[in-house]
């Protein structure tokens, strides 16, 4: 996967995750977060400098207010190639209902499909997750199917498998 460029939209910038960044990422332990975090989700601050290690790699952002507030984060993994990918987000939840992490979505969809020339894209939710559907549902994303009692993440739950296919391919 090829390091993700600075993205700017009309509220955001989008800043490629570096290794430093760790401390950035400290509202992912925040307890509406943490309610559904896997055993791949940092849990302690000792262990955010890992997960940002493992996110390294993969096209990843920091998503800011104005280059500066991180609010959240958002990223694709590469699946086949660079032929599709897994995008993912976690926004921190002072900031859930504002659009921003629409805005973002758009941005990474827009930047996967016409500059890395991504053929589809997927996500995956939890079922009981209506936040979620919501906004990939909002980004493109149709409903491809819900597979019972599946691994989401390292941990069981109904998961909803959404795609979006490249409209330029």
């Amino acid at each position: 996967m090829l390091e993700a460029p600075y993205l700017t939209t009309k509220r955001l910038v989008l800043k490629p995750l570096r290794l430093d960044d760790s401390n950035k990422l400290a509202y992912l332990l925040h307890p509406e977060i943490q309610r559904d975090a896997g055993p791949f989700m940092p849990h302690t601050l000792d262990d955010l400098p890992k997960h940002v290690e493992r996110l390294i790699g993969d096209t990843t952002w920091l998503i800011t207010l104005n280059g500066d507030t991180v609010i959240g984060d958002i990223g694709v993994f590469s699946k086949r190639g660079n032929e599709t990918g897994e995008i993912a987000y976690y926004i921190n939840p002072q900031y859930w209902r504002t659009g921003y992490a629409t805005e973002a979505g758009a941005a990474v969809i827009d930047y996967m499909f016409s500059k890395l020339k991504f053929i589809e894209l997927t996500a995956l939710t939890d079922s009981k997750n209506t936040s979620s559907r919501r906004l990939v549902e909002k980004l493109g994303f149709h409903l491809n199917c819900i597979e019972n009692d599946s691994n989401l993440h390292g941990m069981k739950a109904d998961v909803c498998l959404y795609s979006i296919n490249n409209p330029t391919l």
